[in-house]
């Protein structure tokens, strides 16, 4: 309890430091910017910028769990603020881009290893999700947004992420991966369905559209 609360002190206390330099928009602050968030990082994962800018998100929670079974609340604050790194770092596109995939890929990566969807970083990947949308994304962070979208019950998104991956990537497993995402909506019921906005109607003629389209591409 110690850990999680100071890890929450420590993640509040940088956004309202950030959110007050930022809004002066001066080169030295942003430079400040910079400073106050890389100095977090290393308190927290003990790694300099450059290093976890060319780790792999699965290599970062790994280390920053200690290679054992996922710290979920270190693993949320790593994800925090490296989408604040990238929210000062929006002059290099490249960088700024890098940091807000790792970002999104952690987030991701733990909401799916926990038993709930009750963790209050959604609105944070959204906001993610909103900024990556003008890039070309990745097949694993394009097959962790479908899975992500399922899993909080946005079928419509899911089912939208899933028809853009199967005309990109034919590869037997994402065709199956489809199937068994269509099976699994037909076990829902009608009240998950329309919750989700993918009611059963549009259900069904989603897998036979997505039939066609894989008897097509493949």
């Amino acid at each position: 309890m110690y850990q999680k609360d100071y890890i929450m002190r420590m993640i509040e206390q940088l956004t309202i430091g950030l959110a007050a330099l930022l809004g002066s928009k001066s080169k030295t602050k942003i430079e400040e910017c910079h400073q106050m968030v890389n100095e977090a990082l290393y308190d927290l994962t003990g790694m300099s910028e450059d290093t976890f800018l060319k780790l792999s998100h699965k290599d970062l929670i790994s280390i920053i769990s200690g290679g054992r079974e996922i710290n979920v609340e270190k693993s949320f604050a790593l994800a925090e603020m490296l989408k604040l790194k990238a929210d000062v770092s929006k002059d290099d596109a490249a960088r700024s881009y890098n940091l807000y995939l790792k970002s999104f890929n952690i987030f991701v990566e733990v909401i799916l290893s926990q038993t709930n969807n009750e963790h209050k970083g959604h609105q944070t990947i959204n906001e993610i999700i909103s900024v990556l949308r003008q890039y070309k994304i990745p097949e694993e962070s394009n097959l962790l947004l479908f899975q992500y979208y399922e899993y909080t019950r946005q079928y419509d998104k899911a089912e939208d992420v899933l028809f853009k991956m199967i005309t990109t990537n034919k590869k037997v497993k994402m065709v199956d991966e489809g199937f068994a995402f269509y099976k699994r909506l037909k076990g829902k019921t009608s009240i998950e369905l329309e919750n989700g906005h993918l009611p059963l109607d549009e259900v069904i003629e989603g897998l036979e559209v997505y039939r066609h389209l894989v008897n097509y591409l493949i």
